[in-house]
């Protein structure tokens, strides 16, 4: 090497392929070298044109190799002074290479599994690849792993029936033109291909453009040969997804006729970067299949179609979590009782997953059973707490390694209103829930002030009941939590909100629901979400008719007189003889058995109901008389001639109630 005058760079020592003494950053070197009297190292990547085996090199097509450049101060010997500067050049790129690698596999660690989707999870690995390691990725995967199932094993030595789930391309543009296959289509690989083999050996495989297999595979699919021939992809590496000793899938690398074919030690690498994102996918799996079984046990519990009723007119809207903390115990009901009332229900299991799923639909269950019974609002929730402190101590006892059962005590809220469409009050207790918002039709909008009681569960804690007289056409708003509070708000912030989308004009129920969910939801809930709108409805007094009775035999003949007469009024002629033989019963049996004051009720609505009332809590049963009894046909008459008959407790007694359906047109 020799040395050169003050200010010149010396080119002795390049090798064919090494950084052109012109490129500006080592020119920059080697000025700082000469200013600074200080040596200096230089590390560059440097192009070299790359092409497939026996074919011709394409206009810039390039492969970069690592150099490595030492440069240092050339002194006069006499004076000391810099007179040049002195340079070796060596090839590190094996070295690069293997710190790629190393960097590729720690970034893997990061970029690939971030979330629990099945198809994001294999974007990420095709993503992370290109075009660090190839110019072309494709992932794709069994049907039954984007359903959560297990996959099957089939044949080593037959067809393989695989869907694209990602690719990703080095190419400039958008999109991905060098894919035969769409993303979602399907694909079958012959035994022969190196993506049916490599899922056949269960390691990698290297193929390319002197494998006759290879050729076989490219020949038989129109679209394919024309990408290869069109990109000239001429090295491929397919690699099996494997976790856990499933099969998943396979990833497919291709390089083009801009880059050297694949080596041994790429296979190694591709066998990691498989290995972690195959992880992944299996966890979205299972993920998948966790989430869609409590989906499904939750729509399966949850009303799909409510009950007809004339008390209030519904809508309501059911979210499941959008994230990954799993399907919640969120659930909703409206349950008609009699009298033309209507009970409302909405609630919250703690937790998520199928364990919250199955313990709603047993919270969900009792409910309808105790508002059967027609128990007041805080009497039923009394009830409830009793039953989940119950499901607690029997989970105790259950072993630690069942599944799906959660370590702990059941927490529960729950809200139960009852609205009565005679009187237009609606009773409230509230189990620490939400409370819910009225829409007065004046427009004002307020959050109902309700005396909360304990989660369910905790026991030993009493309900209070809160009653509100609402006039007709008020819009009622129940929700659960996942509605109105979020990380940037409270509770308070969230029913505030939930007022002032109320208080906007209201079109129809349906269209407000898509309103509120719009305006207080992001796109991704991260919890379960339960919105029940309610919009009240009165009976008139056209509707209803009511008597006071004396406890006196004779008034029997009375009542069914006056019931013949309110029903000649409504038009309902036809009902009157079944209603005067249901009348005369239930009236004798409250003078005979029951006590004073006795009342009867009429209301016409969808059906016609007839209620009988008095002052004892002893509620008749159903028994079959013998021959020579002289009573107990009665009741036995009266559920034989109605549609459906029950009895309901009040403060002041009980009373008796049938249904009758109205006679047509």
């Amino acid at each position: 090497m020799r040395q050169a005058e003050r200010g010149e760079v010396l080119d002795a020592g390049y090798e064919p392929h090494a950084p052109a003494p012109a490129d500006e950053g080592f020119l920059q070197c080697v000025r700082r070298v000469a200013e600074e009297r200080a040596p200096m190292r230089y590390e560059c990547l440097a192009p070299e044109p790359v092409c497939a085996p026996g074919a011709a090199v394409p206009r810039g097509s390039t492969h970069h190799r690592a150099w490595v450049i030492e440069l240092w101060p050339v002194r006069d010997p006499a004076t000391g002074e810099v007179v040049g500067v002195g340079t070796a050049a060596f090839d590190s790129s094996d070295q690069h290479a293997a710190r790629q690698r190393l960097a590729l596999l720690q970034e893997a660690g990061t970029c690939i599994g971030t979330t629990l989707n099945v198809t994001r999870t294999a974007q990420e690995l095709a993503d992370l690849a290109v075009p660090r390691l190839a110019d072309f990725v494709s992932v794709d995967l069994l049907d039954s792993v984007l359903r959560g199932d297990e996959p099957v094993p089939g044949p080593v030595d037959a067809a393989v029936v695989l869907r694209r789930v990602a690719h990703q391309s080095a190419a400039e543009g958008e999109g991905v033109p060098e894919a035969a296959i769409d993303l979602g289509g399907m694909d079958t690989y012959p035994p022969f291909s190196p993506p049916a083999r490599c899922l056949a050996e269960g390691k990698p495989v290297l193929s390319g453009a002197g494998d006759p297999d290879f050729a076989a595979w490219i020949a038989g699919h129109e679209t394919r040969t024309a990408r290869v021939a069109e990109y000239g992809f001429h090295s491929v590496m397919a690699t099996p997804l494997r976790a856990r000793g499933i099969t998943l899938g396979v990833a497919v690398f291709t390089r083009n006729s801009g880059s050297p074919p694949f080596e041994p030690d790429d296979l190694i690498l591709v066998e990691e970067l498989a290995g972690r994102a195959a992880v992944g996918v299996d966890n979205a799996r299972r993920y998948t299949r966790e989430r869609t079984n409590a989906l499904t046990l939750q729509r399966s519990l949850l009303p799909r179609d409510l009950p007809k009723q004339a008390a209030v007119e519904v809508a309501y809207r059911y979210l499941p979590a959008g994230t990954g903390a799993g399907v919640g115990g969120d659930w909703f009901d409206v349950v008609p009782l009699s009298g033309t009332r209507v009970a409302l229900v909405v609630g919250d299991v703690v937790g998520h997953g199928i364990h919250a799923s199955a313990t709603m639909g047993r919270l969900r269950t009792a409910v309808r059973t105790l508002a059967d019974v027609d128990l007041p609002p805080d009497e039923l929730l009394t009830h409830l707490d009793d039953l989940v402190t119950h499901l607690s101590t029997d989970e105790e006892d259950l072993a630690p390694d069942q599944p799906y059962v959660a370590s702990g005590e059941i927490g529960a809220t729950c809200l139960y209103a009852v609205y009565d469409p005679v009187s237009r009050v609606c009773s409230f207790a509230s189990a620490g829930h939400v409370p819910p918002v009225v829409l007065l039709p004046d427009g004002t909008a307020r959050v109902v002030e309700l005396t909360p009681g304990p989660l369910l569960g905790v026991g030993g804690l009493p309900f209070e009941c809160t009653e509100l007289e609402l006039p007709e056409g008020s819009l009622l708003a129940f929700c659960t939590d996942g509605l109105v509070e979020a990380r940037e708000r409270d509770v308070g912030l969230g029913l505030d909100r939930l007022c002032e989308c109320l208080a906007g004009p209201v079109a129809s129920l349906e269209t407000t629901c898509d309103t509120i969910l719009k305006a207080l939801l992001p796109k991704s809930p991260s919890d379960d979400v339960a919105l029940l709108l309610a919009r009240t409805r009165a009976l008139h007094a056209d509707q209803v008719a009511a008597w006071s009775l004396p406890s006196d035999p004779s008034i029997v003949a009375d009542a069914r007189a006056q019931t013949t007469r309110q029903l000649t009024a409504w038009g309902l002629e036809e009902a009157a003889f079944v209603t005067e033989l249901v009348v005369s019963e239930l009236v004798t049996n409250a003078i005979r058995y029951g006590a004073v004051p006795i009342g009867l009720r009429l209301i016409r609505d969808r059906t016609l109901i007839c209620e009988v009332s008095d002052a004892s809590n002893t509620a008749p049963h159903l028994r079959r008389a013998r021959t020579y009894d002289e009573g107990g046909r009665g009741l036995h008459m009266v559920a034989q001639l109605t549609q459906g008959w029950g009895t309901r407790q009040s403060p002041v007694g009980k009373t008796i109630w049938t249904e009758q359906t109205l006679p047509a047109g």
